[in-house]
């Protein structure tokens, strides 16, 4: 009697405890993450620039017409690519396309030019920059006394700089450019600039 009357008191015991786990209220679900959307930091109008420089060169035939100061003007247009997950492949394959002028303030040639712009970063502040494309004048292209021989209307030009993020928007370069027609025309005197740039970039 006693055992039966324990095996009853133990089914008793364990039918509460499932009627009473029954009322409880379930568990929440475990909370589902979902991947934020990829941010495409894409902009067309990529970056503006504004600079002066100056005209460098020794030879006193061009020196005497490019002198003063020159305004300098530029747009930077973003590269649509997807980035590269190499610094150095992304660096290489997705400069950004640029436009931009240089006008003279005291008679000498003026640019109007296009290309493309390579950037890299050797810190979160500091970067190097160089450019290739082609360029356009109101110069000399025959064998003129006075001013630069240029040889060809269209030039090549590349330039290089170092520069600075100032903020996240605001960046500051120091830049040198060189035009010239690589010897394919008869004159080939070139136009070498150097001085600051002040960017922002969207």
């Amino acid at each position: 009697m006693r055992l039966l009357s324990f095996g009853a008191g133990l089914i008793a015991l364990f039918g509460t405890s499932a009627a009473l786990a029954a009322d409880l209220p379930a568990d929440p679900a475990d909370p589902v993450y979902y991947a934020a959307e990829p941010v495409s930091t894409y902009h067309f109008f990529d970056e503006v620039r504004i600079g002066a420089t100056g005209f460098l060169d020794d030879r006193h035939r061009l020196t005497d017409e490019e002198e003063g100061v020159f305004l300098n003007g530029e747009v930077l247009f973003g590269n649509p690519m997807t980035p590269f997950d190499n610094r150095f492949v992304d660096f290489l394959l997705r400069p950004r396309p640029h436009i931009g002028g240089t006008v003279t303030t005291s008679g000498g040639t003026n640019q109007v030019y296009a290309g493309l712009t390579w950037d890299y970063n050797l810190t979160k502040r500091i970067f190097l920059e160089g450019t290739f494309g082609g360029t356009i004048h109101d110069g000399n292209t025959d064998h003129a006394e006075t001013g630069a021989r240029l040889g060809c209307s269209t030039l090549f030009r590349e330039s290089a700089g170092l520069g600075v993020n100032v903020t996240q928007h605001l960046r500051v370069m120091a830049r040198i450019d060189h035009s010239s027609n690589a010897g394919l025309c008869d004159d080939n005197d070139g136009l070498t600039h150097a001085g600051v740039m002040v960017g922002y970039k969207f």
